[in-house]
């Protein structure tokens, strides 16, 4: 690299992040953690013949030294030299060994090669062994485990998710940001700053802040869903709308940028498809079933559960234990296993590794459907849509909870009419969200609606393009036109009539003849048109 630590410095990151690209298939992430340069003088020897003396080396001082400083699941060390055995080498498995990890030689200034040997031996550090013949990727042979670099292989995946269910842990731990220096000019709001638009380039286009993380005069704010314009949005202002039936907004309160926080109905609400809200969701199975099988799929009797969830497999069970291994649900909590849909029309488009099962029940002639899970589809991060929502009904005072049927009594819900005057609903703070037109904290006074917790929601106005018009005005626009309108029908009514009965006085005689006339005067228009002679003047 010509002694250009900076270059060094560009590729080792762009190096990584090229790495990471290969690795978000199985939606894995790689985060630079530390990198370590060695300008001077190199820590260990790396005279040897073959690459993988060097990496024995280098993984002793890992444990030895890095460990201590700043611990990572992998670490890689890149080398410019060539070596006699191979370009790259990996040794042990990341979450299993203190001193897993890789090396490989960077011999010239192209990096795409390099950093697929790298992935490479991440690959065997994450549990991906060699690709066969029979291993594709993309429809292609060339893949990352194999001599390419066209992605991973089914193989790949598979081995890759044997590795995490085998007890990987740390594969799920997400890094967090480390320590960051508090400074101006880091683009986050710290102690004391009013703002913090960046660096001295970046604050030149803001409106609102400056470089010294002072607001510009005349700001009252520079970020929030609450501020617009350097302004702070009017009280009463909706600055997060509700997401479905068992949300609720929230509203500015006119003197702050920030907005307040997210509230939704008590656990236990009712909603929908004699459903109940949970965690800011109404939890149905009819609603369930539609979100997956389409607008035509209804629940399944429970026939249907009891028929699937007392197997205990990947298709059917109340807890998954372990790779293949999964426990059949007790039959009265058989309605709160896997889900279970009927008159399913179309298959769903659900993500990559997703089973759809169908189950037909003879005696009854009934085909229940549902969607298979099993742990190897989390390190993908494949939501299980297909197990019954916590929340839902299983009976008469009974919802679904862990995969249990239990009293509902668990909600805790105490939220009875009388409480906000059957003017509201309770939020999660268990505080009355009145309705509009009544005040909080009861709804028992006139008022605009909204909770303590929520912000003010302030009036309702009609606003139209032009400016805002009194709402009277509007009603008695509408009145007028209603009278006109009725007005101009019953003219063109009696306008009818007259002319009808006009009609019925015409003589039989008169009228034939006039009709003859006509029919004449229509057949010899145009020949008399070709006769006719100016008079003499």
């Amino acid at each position: 690299m010509n002694g250009n630590l900076s270059q060094v410095i560009n590729d080792a990151i762009l190096m990584t992040s090229i790495m990471d690209t290969y690795f978000q298939d199985v939606n894995m992430r790689i985060h630079l953690k530390a990198l370590e340069v060695w300008t001077h003088s190199n820590r260990i020897y790396l005279g040897y013949p073959e690459l993988s003396e060097v990496l024995g080396r280098f993984l002793l001082y890992r444990k030895s030294v890095l460990n201590k400083r700043l611990p990572a699941d992998w670490a890689h060390l890149y080398v410019h030299k060539k070596y006699s055995d191979a370009l790259a080498w990996s040794f042990g498995r990341v979450c299993s060994l203190e001193h897993v990890g890789s090396a490989s030689s960077l011999l010239d200034v192209n990096i795409l090669a390099p950093a697929t040997w790298s992935a490479h031996e991440l690959g065997h550090a994450v549990g991906m062994l060699h690709d066969e013949e029979y291993c594709q990727c993309k429809g292609r042979l060339n893949c990352i485990m194999g001599t390419g670099r066209s992605g991973f292989s089914n193989c790949s995946y598979i081995h890759f998710f044997q590795h995490v269910s085998s007890g990987a842990t740390c594969l799920n731990d997400i890094p967090g940001l480390g320590y960051v220096i508090k400074r101006c000019g880091n683009r986050i709001v710290e102690d004391d700053e009013e703002c913090d638009c960046g660096s001295t380039e970046d604050c030149r286009g803001d409106r609102c802040c400056q470089s010294n993380c002072r607001l510009k005069l005349g700001a009252n704010c520079s970020i929030g869903l609450c501020c617009h314009d350097c302004a702070f949005r009017p009280s009463g202002y909706v600055c997060r709308r509700e997401e479905n039936e068992c949300d609720l907004a929230e509203y500015c309160d006119g003197s702050s940028s920030v907005c307040p926080d997210d509230f939704y109905k008590q656990d236990g609400t009712p909603c929908k498809y004699d459903g109940r809200c949970f965690r800011k969701g109404c939890r149905s199975r009819y609603m369930q079933c539609q979100s997956i099988f389409g607008p035509d799929a209804r629940e399944a009797p429970d026939r249907c559960y009891e028929a699937v969830n007392l197997i205990g497999d990947q298709f059917g069970n109340c807890e998954i234990t372990g790779i293949r291994k999964f426990q059949k649900c007790k039959r009265e909590d058989s309605v709160c296993g896997r889900l279970q849909c009927i008159n399913v029309q179309t298959l769903p488009d659900l993500p990559d590794h997703t089973t759809v099962i169908s189950t037909y029940l003879q005696a009854e002639n009934l085909k229940c459907w549902g969607t298979g899970y099993h742990l190897s589809m989390q390190p993908l991060g494949i939501p299980d849509t297909g197990v019954i929502n916590d929340g839902t009904s299983c009976g008469v005072d009974r919802v679904c909870v862990n995969r249990t049927c239990v009293n509902s009594s668990v909600l805790q819900f105490d939220c009875l009419p009388d409480k906000c005057n059957a003017r509201g609903v309770c939020n999660n703070r268990k505080n009355c969200h009145c309705m509009y037109g009544w005040a909080a904290p009861s709804c028992e006074l006139e008022g605009f609606g909204g909770s303590v917790d929520s912000g003010p929601p302030g009036p309702r106005n009609v606003e139209v393009s032009s400016g805002p018009i009194p709402v009277v005005f509007i009603m008695v626009l509408r009145f007028v036109l209603l009278i006109l309108s009725v007005i101009s029908v019953l003219f063109w009514q009696v306008i009818g009539i007259y002319f009808t009965k006009k009609n019925r006085k015409t003589p039989k005689f008169e009228a034939q003849t006039a009709y003859n006339e006509h029919k004449v005067n229509i057949r010899s228009k145009p020949s008399r048109a070709k006769n006719v002679k100016k008079p003499k003047t």
